[in-house]
């Protein structure tokens, strides 16, 4: 069975990446750390294992960074994102690699560095007896959304950066009596106390000899 895993992330540019850290942080240190968050996200891939992997971009897909973080972890192949919101970006992303071939389809967001790759290893199993899987976030949206299946109702009529994302997505899911899975909570970071969090964090982790 193929498998396809994704990562979204955009093209590192100043000013254009984790503007909401920029009401806290300057703007050259909010992309040294945004794109600290990137190579993160694909290192944490590169423990997935028969697994076709790759990177849909936005704005465009022709950046030296991302470029080099794709041949360094050996993904696929590159492709940018299409949709005027995030719902229709997913949806042309499953579409696109189920048209391909591939039958279970992960995708993840750079904006959780520290995510377990157990999650997504996960994700993948869960997809054998069910047709989508969600990484919920704390902060009402999901890290993660993996699908064997398209239904597109699914990602339409949301409101993408509300903090009720996955609410609405799971009342469209059991209104169309469709299966799916949820993995365990983790966080995104994306304003100045998630990323304070983050840091004590990624200081726990280092005191309990995990990185």
């Amino acid at each position: 069975m193929k498998k396809a895993f994704i990562v979204f992330a955009r093209t590192p540019e100043i000013g254009r990446v984790k503007t909401r850290l920029m009401k806290d942080l300057d703007v050259e240190e909010t992309l040294k750390l945004y794109k600290s968050f990137v190579s993160e996200t694909f290192k944490i891939c590169d423990g997935l294992k028969g697994v076709d992997k790759f990177l849909g971009s936005f704005p465009t897909t022709d950046d030296p960074f991302l470029n080099d973080l794709v041949k360094k972890y050996k993904f696929k192949g590159v492709f940018n994102q299409k949709g005027s919101d995030l719902g229709e970006k997913f949806i042309n992303a499953f579409n696109d690699r189920f048209n391909e071939g591939y039958e279970k389809v992960v995708i993840i967001g750079s904006d959780s560095p520290t995510i377990p790759v157990e999650y997504i290893k996960n994700a993948f199993q869960e997809l054998e007896k069910q047709e989508f899987v969600f990484g919920p976030c704390t902060d009402g949206g999901y890290y993660l959304v993996g699908a064997r299946r398209l239904y597109k109702k699914v990602f339409r009529g949301i409101t993408w950066d509300s903090s009720e994302v996955l609410n609405k997505t799971l009342d469209k899911l059991y209104s169309g009596k469709i299966k799916f899975s949820l993995l365990p909570f983790w966080y995104d970071v994306d304003d100045i106390d998630d990323f304070r969090f983050y840091k004590r964090h990624i200081r726990y982790f280092k005191g309990a000899g995990q990185i």
